[in-house]
């Protein structure tokens, strides 16, 4: 599930919605706003991804005024049906039509990485692996 909610100001999930929305089949929640009950949020093993913690609740300070809707997040404009990769690191955002292509692209990308991984553990100056493989 993917939130634009324009407010930085609150969490916009807690454990309480997660755990809802856990039940509900939902793998995970992306949200351009805040997240509080982390700790339980986690225990949960349900999945969020967010842009800051607070411990301001938003009840009775929403509404859902829209669904399975385009967003944007930031530059980025997210659709129904987009295929989404998040990890720590941050959010990808796929059109499924572009979906192979960028797999394809990124196995190449960890690939090439992959060669250069090896030496520069075993201790290879990292310009030196940057010369010999294009890529560190």
């Amino acid at each position: 599930m993917v939130c634009q909610p324009n407010n930085h100001e609150v969490g916009l999930m807690g454990d309480l919605s997660a755990q809802a929305l856990k039940h509900k089949g939902v793998l995970g929640y992306v949200v351009d706003g805040g997240c509080r009950d982390c700790d339980f949020i986690l225990e949960q093993k349900f999945e969020v991804f967010h842009i800051f913690f607070t411990p301001i609740d938003i009840v009775a300070r929403w509404i859902l005024d829209h669904c399975e809707q385009a967003v944007t997040q930031g530059k980025v404009a997210i659709s129904t049906g987009h295929y989404l990769l998040c990890d720590w690191d941050g959010v990808v955002v796929t059109p499924k039509e572009l979906v192979q292509t960028v797999v394809t692209q990124t196995e190449a990308v960890a690939m090439a990485e992959n060669q250069v991984r090896a030496p520069s553990l075993d201790g290879m100056d990292p310009v030196e692996a940057y010369l010999k493989y294009g890529k560190f």
